[in-house]
């Protein structure tokens, strides 16, 4: 009887690791393109259901409310730079911080591996009716690496908001 091994070859074995490196070759630039769309689209969401909760708890409390760009996680910081994190406050007299902390409804953590700006404006204010006062608010959010199309978050005057992917990448330099 003739005994037969099981087993590689190293012909096989190198072929097979060829094909290997092939495949991952071809396939990890478009994986780390969908993480850096996932990361994007997740992060626009996250914003706008912080933006929506804002409009809700100023129409249920019959107050005031912003959001507004935060270093320090208690004040406004002054800027348009929200991947630096942001607040979400009760402003009862009006003057763009919150009186006290009871105040802070919500405190969102710095995104350091994103760019987040709105262009001019500093924050969105909800009035008691749920419209948004000033002008329209758009919040862009963007991949440094460029890997990503942008997104923005849009809040209208009326108080609505939506996220839009017509933004063009030139928009995302600061």
């Amino acid at each position: 009887m003739m005994q037969r091994n099981a087993g590689l070859t190293l012909i096989e074995l190198l072929v097979v690791l060829s094909i290997a490196a092939i495949l991952a070759t071809v396939g990890i630039p478009s994986f780390s393109k969908l993480l850096a769309e996932t990361k994007i689209t997740s992060k626009s969401n996250v914003l706008m259901a912080h933006v929506q909760f804002a409009r809700h708890s100023a129409i249920t409390l019959r107050t005031q409310v912003v959001a507004c760009p935060s270093l320090d996680q208690f004040q406004c910081s002054g800027g348009n730079r929200w991947d630096q994190g942001w607040i979400v406050f009760i402003d009862r007299s009006n003057n763009g911080r919150p009186e006290s902390a009871d105040d802070v409804l919500r405190v969102i953590a710095p995104e350091p591996r994103l760019l987040m700006h709105s262009a001019g404006r500093t924050r969105v204010r909800f009035q008691p009716t749920g419209g948004a006062f000033g002008t329209n608010l758009t919040i862009r959010v963007c991949d440094p690496s460029g890997r990503a199309q942008p997104r923005a978050v849009i809040v209208s005057n009326p108080g609505r908001a939506r996220v839009s992917s017509e933004v063009r990448s030139s928009d995302c330099l600061v």
